[in-house]
């Protein structure tokens, strides 16, 4: 017999007058009272425990979705940053009198820094180093869209049998990519070396100064230029005037040039990259 019935059957028989089965019926009361709350908590308990375990396998479900993501983004990431590299020179560039080497430290999988070393004509070369504000993706893309825009247009640097003048360059660069287009800026170093005869001209566009060690062991800043790409001067964007100065020098046999990124002058531990340039023989 259940308590309910124990409850009712004891009403039956008691005398409402005696104390003895009023107390009785209390506790019996009492007791049922508890046993159904004792009921109420298990039921909540398997509820409780049925809804953690669905939420646990909604987890443990979304967290492999979140690993298989991953994976795929880790995968499409190496990827892109083996398309990047597939944009910097050989490691084995050859150019006679001058001896290249350059190294190339992303500190991700890619970032916003490219450099590029190429034949103008038999006697010159180009060279030219930038860096794209922000890290990852978005600056790598900024960083391809100039490379391909250099390399589209570098018929144009010879303009009537003459040489597109760096800061003609610089200057083109940054009409082409106001800051507008994709809310970045970037800073740019562009040079061209008479392989023949040392003859060097260069201009910065807010890229850090490259740095010319002579033979003689002193150190030259090269800090000719202008303003960072994207941003320019406010005063006279549509003016059409060439915004950036240029620096002429000439390389003798045993120098050097160095160009680099930021990565390398605020001494982060993942560097970017360096290009070294140096011992021109004529």
């Amino acid at each position: 017999m259940n308590i309910k019935h124990l409850i009712k059957d004891q009403l039956r028989k008691s005398d409402i007058k005696s104390s003895q089965d009023n107390q009785l019926i209390k506790a019996l009361l009492e007791y049922s009272a508890d046993e159904n709350e004792k009921d109420i908590n298990k039921r909540l308990l398997r509820e409780l425990i049925n809804k953690y375990a669905l939420a646990e396998k909604r987890l443990r479900s979304l967290n492999n979705e979140l690993i298989e993501k991953d994976q795929r983004i880790e995968l499409d990431l190496k990827a892109a940053a083996e398309i990047q590299r597939s944009l910097l020179p050989q490691k084995t560039f050859f150019e006679e009198n001058l001896e290249i080497a350059w190294k190339f430290e992303p500190c991700e999988h890619m970032g916003g820094d490219i450099f590029n070393i190429f034949k103008i004509d038999a006697e010159h070369l180009g060279i030219y180093m930038l860096d794209v504000s922000g890290h990852g993706v978005p600056a790598a893309m900024v960083t391809v869209s100039v490379s391909q825009f250099l390399q589209q247009n570098s018929a144009q640097l010879l303009q009537n049998s003459s040489i597109m003048a760096p800061a003609e360059v610089l200057n083109a660069l940054d009409k082409e990519f106001p800051f507008e287009r994709f809310n970045n800026f970037f800073t740019i170093t562009y040079f061209i070396i008479n392989v023949k005869n040392g003859d060097t001209i260069y201009s910065n566009a807010g890229h850090p100064s490259p740095i010319l060690l002579h033979k003689s062991e002193t150190i030259e800043l090269l800090k000719k230029g202008g303003p960072t790409v994207g941003i320019g001067d406010f005063d006279d964007l549509d003016d059409g005037k060439i915004k950036f100065e240029e620096g002429q020098l000439k390389m003798k046999p045993g120098d050097k040039l160095f160009i680099y990124t930021d990565g390398i002058n605020t001494r982060m531990i993942k560097r970017n990259f360096t290009v070294t340039i140096g011992s021109i023989i004529v």
